[in-house]
């Protein structure tokens, strides 16, 4: 009996043996292996291969109306194109009077100055425009413009009021206005009329600009008075200085400039300031032609 319970164990141990050298390296069936603390990340599945681009000959791409490649030299870097190439600035010129201070007027390098200026520098920096300023007398500011010498007219030409004819005539149009001033008399200081109304100023020689609201409205609010008309405003003022006139009628705020000024020492303002609204009341403004 001992004896058969000694070969059942040496042919279990043949066995064992036999089947360790059958799966050697490989797990038995039906056994399966713990879980390890980190497992790999599975393999992503191979993408599929993209098919290849046709290789077409100048031929071909001319029977398609292709551009054809141009070859790229050695070394040459790469130039972006761009399909909106950037608007090219607008040229304008500006037409002014420039002998009209302290609104256009020249220094004494012959620079233009002034506050009609420096509105017509600020409103060609917000068109992004390239401007030019080239300077007319009064009376051929509205010609030159017509004529298509220039752009705009900014030389603080009042605007023209319903129902009385303008300086500017047809053909143009006024932008709204961008500053407004009344009008004033001045005198030399020696000769004063006692009040600056139109009985006072019956017979007076009043020096205005040729072609201005001014000289329109003196025609109008003292008939008796002489008129003179000159040139610019600066023409009158020397003529007051000079005694040829005995005022001078144009805008206050020049006028103010102009006696404070060392050449208009001899004169001061006189009377009250006139605003009449039909002349005075909607201030210069830009002139363009129609359309």
């Amino acid at each position: 009996m001992r004896f058969l319970l000694y070969l059942n164990t040496i042919a279990i141990i043949w066995l064992a043996g036999s089947l360790v050298q059958l799966y050697e390296g490989a797990p038995l069936p039906g056994y399966q292996a713990p879980a390890t603390v980190a497992e790999a990340p599975a393999a992503a599945p191979a993408a599929e291969p993209e098919p290849a681009a046709p290789s077409l000959t100048p031929e071909e791409m001319a029977a398609l109306d292709l551009p054809l490649p141009h070859p790229a030299r050695p070394g040459a870097p790469a130039v972006e194109t761009s399909s909106a190439e950037a608007p090219a600035a607008r040229s304008l010129v500006i037409l002014t009077e420039g002998d009209y201070p302290p609104f256009n007027y020249r220094d004494g390098k012959g620079e233009l100055h002034g506050f009609d200026i420096d509105i017509a520098t600020a409103l060609c920096e917000r068109l992004a425009a390239r401007c030019r300023f080239e300077t007319r007398r009064w009376n051929e500011l509205i010609p030159a413009l017509k004529r298509g010498e220039g752009d705009a007219v900014i030389a603080s030409m009042l605007i023209p009021s319903q129902g009385r004819d303008s300086a500017a005539g047809e053909g143009v149009i006024f932008s709204h206005g961008y500053y407004s001033t009344p009008g004033r008399f001045a005198a030399r200081r020696n000769n004063v009329p006692p009040a600056a109304t139109p009985a006072a100023l019956a017979g007076r020689r009043i020096g205005v600009q040729a072609g201005s609201v001014h000289e329109a409205y003196a025609a109008m609010r003292f008939p008796a008075a002489e008129r003179i008309a000159y040139p610019s405003p600066a023409a009158a003022e020397t003529a007051l200085a000079n005694g040829e006139v005995d005022l001078v009628f144009a805008d206050r705020n020049a006028l103010l400039r102009w006696t404070s000024a060392q050449e208009g020492a001899c004169c001061r303002l006189v009377g009250s300031d006139y605003a009449d609204p039909d002349y005075f009341g909607k201030g210069a403004g830009i002139v363009l032609r129609e359309g």
